[in-house]
């Protein structure tokens, strides 16, 4: 396992202790509290359909400097009385940002701690420009994203979920996670209650960290490439980050393999292989704008998937 450099919840650890809780940690935790049980010294995850996040019970108290009313009263030069937000308040955001962003609940508990990057040295790269994508998303006018290309059951899908964990729960920065044949899907339903396709996309379109799981999924279809060139578009002009993980890289020799049946000259039926680059697969234009506004990162590797090895999706 790598271990980022940094305690990636130094930050909300402090702030725990500015509330002045009185517990340093959790009553019930283990050692390590970036897991589960009691993930950022407050807040609890729990796994359902999405992963949501309360306050833990076992160490959360009532804030003594507003007594759990999120302001805090103090009195100016002139003896007036003026009210300002109290700092319990930023967990409180915190929280609801995480539950705002739809991660998958199978990845409730993913932290760049318990990430398995056995199996390829490629997965420990990876890692290590996951763990401090932040930083660099701190630096002026850095607004590029990320891209996790490689094979099924290496991580990809686990590995964002934990990016989109940290901007949320660790820095209140808000994202959303979207699958994106579940994304047309939805977009599908509005349009059987007659909506357009723009009211679920204003919110994609503008959010500040978007995660696209599975691109370049599905049929291929003129309509699923027109939706994709709009995300990426609007995205690209509005320079806002963009995270996408794939099955298709680069390379024909890498890429994902597709499986189709066909009739025989004898009218039986046989099983063929079909493989596509990410290029083929979304075409040279959004293929141009993926590359202007993301950095490509391939991980290799087994299929965790495989029981006996969960920790990877």
């Amino acid at each position: 396992m790598v271990e980022p450099e940094e305690e990636p919840y130094a930050e909300l650890e402090a702030l725990q202790r500015r509330f002045s809780m009185g517990i340093a940690r959790c009553l019930q935790g283990a050692d390590d509290l970036t897991e589960n049980l009691c993930e950022v010294l407050g807040a609890y995850i729990e796994q359902v359909r999405v992963a949501l996040a309360e306050y833990c019970k076992s160490c959360h108290m009532v804030c003594r400097k507003c007594d759990e009313t999120g302001f805090i009263f103090e009195l100016d030069d002139q003896g007036r009385e003026h009210a300002k937000p109290c700092d319990c308040g930023l967990l409180k955001k915190k929280i609801s940002l995480f539950n705002s962003a739809q991660i998958p609940g199978q990845f409730y508990d993913a932290t760049f701690r318990n990430f398995d990057v056995s199996g390829d040295p490629s997965l420990e790269e990876a890692l290590r420009t996951a763990s401090f994508f932040f930083k660099q998303y701190q630096q002026k006018g850095n607004w590029k994203g990320l891209l996790f290309m490689g094979g099924v059951g290496v991580g990809k899908t686990r590995l964002v979920s934990t990016i989109l964990r940290d901007f949320t729960l660790n820095h209140g920065i808000p994202g959303i996670f979207k699958e994106f044949s579940s994304l047309l899907s939805e977009i599908k339903s509005g349009y059987d209650k007659g909506f357009s396709e723009s009211r679920v996309l204003e919110k994609i379109n503008n959010i500040e960290i978007l995660v696209v799981d599975e691109l370049g999924k599905g049929r291929k279809s003129d309509w699923e490439i027109n939706i994709l060139d709009s995300i990426i578009s609007n995205r690209y002009n509005m320079r806002k980050t963009t995270i996408f993980t794939t099955n298709y890289t680069d390379k024909k020799a890498t890429t994902h393999a597709e499986s189709f049946v066909v009739k025989g000259e004898k009218g039986e039926l046989k099983e063929k292989m079909k493989k596509e680059t990410l290029e083929q697969r979304v075409f040279s234009r959004i293929y141009s704008r993926l590359k202007g506004m993301c950095d490509f990162v391939e991980m290799k590797g087994p299929d965790h998937r495989y029981p006996g090895n969960e920790l990877s999706g």
